[in-house]
C-alpha cells in the first residue's frame, strides 16, 4: 500500500468488503481537484489521451485498478463537464437539446430533466479515481462501489446498525453520476443509483449491478455494521428458504414473540 496520511485502514475495510459481501469489483475513491498541477501531485495518475467520459473514468479504475484522472478537456461534451463542475452550467446547457427527441418526446421535458439534474459547483479542473487501496487519495470526496441488489441492502443495512435513517435515493433518468456520487458530495449522505444507458455502453456496468456511494467514513461504518450483522446471522449470501415450508422454522424465535 503506497504511503499517504490517510485516516482509513482500506486494506482492512476492502478485505472485510470482499470477507463478508463478496465484493467482486475493486472499491473506488474519487476527488475533484480545482487546478490541473494538484492532479498531476497525485502518485502514478493517467491522463487519458482520448475522449472518454466520467463514468469510464470510474470504470477504467473498478476493472483495470488504474488510478486515472478525469479533466475538462478529456470529457467529450459539456453536458458531463457540467454535471461535474466543470463548466458553467449556461442557458445553451439547461435547454436540454441534447435529449429532445432521444430520451424526451417534448423539449421541455428534456430541459426539465436538466434543470433535476444534481450538479458539482463549476469550480473543478477535473477528478481523479483510483482504489481505495493504493492510498493515493488522503481522503476522497466519496466512495464508489459497484455491487448487486443483495450486497447493496446488506452494506446500507450495515450502516444503519449504528444509526437509524431512513435513506432516500432519487432517479433523475440519463447521467447515474448525479445520482450517485455527485449526490454524495454535495448530501454527505449514502446513494444508490441504477446504471444508465452510458454507464453501461461507456462503463461496461452489467446487468445486475447497482452502483453505490458513501464518505469515507460512512463506508468504514458501514463495513463494521455488516461484520456485526453477520455475528448476528444475517450473513451474504441469503439464503433463500423454501417457497413451500412453514416459515416458521427458518425464524429465530425472539420474532414470534412480536
Amino acid at each position: 500500500m503506497a504511503a499517504s496520511n490517510n485516516a482509513h485502514d482500506w486494506e482492512h475495510i476492502v478485505s472485510r468488503l470482499i470477507r463478508y459481501l463478496r465484493i467482486k469489483q475493486t472499491p473506488v475513491g474519487v476527488k475533484y481537484f480545482e487546478t490541473k498541477e494538484e492532479i498531476m501531485q497525485v502518485p502514478k495518475v493517467r491522463i487519458p489521451s482520448r475522449h472518454i467520459a466520467p463514468c469510464t473514468t470510474i470504470s477504467q479504475a473498478v476493472q483495470f485498478n488504474w488510478t486515472v484522472a478525469c479533466l475538462a478537456e478529456t470529457i467529450h461534451i459539456d453536458y458531463c463537464r457540467g454535471i461535474h463542475g466543470m463548466v458553467e452550467r449556461n442557458e445553451k446547457w439547461h435547454s436540454g437539446k441534447i435529449f429532445d427527441k432521444v430520451y424526451y418526446e417534448e423539449l421541455c421535458d428534456a430541459k426539465a430533466h436538466h434543470d433535476n439534474l444534481t450538479c458539482l459547483p463549476a469550480k473543478y479542473a477535473g477528478f481523479v479515481a483510483t482504489p481505495l487501496v493504493s492510498g493515493r487519495l488522503e481522503e476522497p470526496d466519496a466512495c464508489i462501489i459497484y455491487a448487486d441488489s443483495a450486497q447493496t441492502f446488506m452494506l446500507l443495512a450495515g450502516w444503519q446498525y449504528y444509526g437509524y435513517e431512513k435513506l432516500e435515493f432519487t432517479f433523475v433518468g440519463e447521467s447515474t453520476c448525479s445520482d450517485s456520487w455527485v449526490s454524495t458530495i454535495l448530501t454527505g449522505k449514502p446513494k444508490v443509483s441504477i446504471p444508465s444507458f452510458a454507464d453501461r455502453k461507456f462503463g461496461g456496468l452489467k446487468d445486475e449491478e447497482l452502483v453505490i456511494s458513501m464518505k469515507a467514513s460512512d463506508l468504514e461504518r458501514a463495513v463494521d455494521g455488516v461484520e456485526q450483522l453477520f455475528k448476528n446471522g444475517l450473513r451474504y449470501p441469503i439464503a433463500p428458504y423454501s417457497l413451500t415450508t412453514d416459515m416458521i422454522d427458518g425464524l429465530p424465535k425472539s420474532y414470534l414473540e412480536y
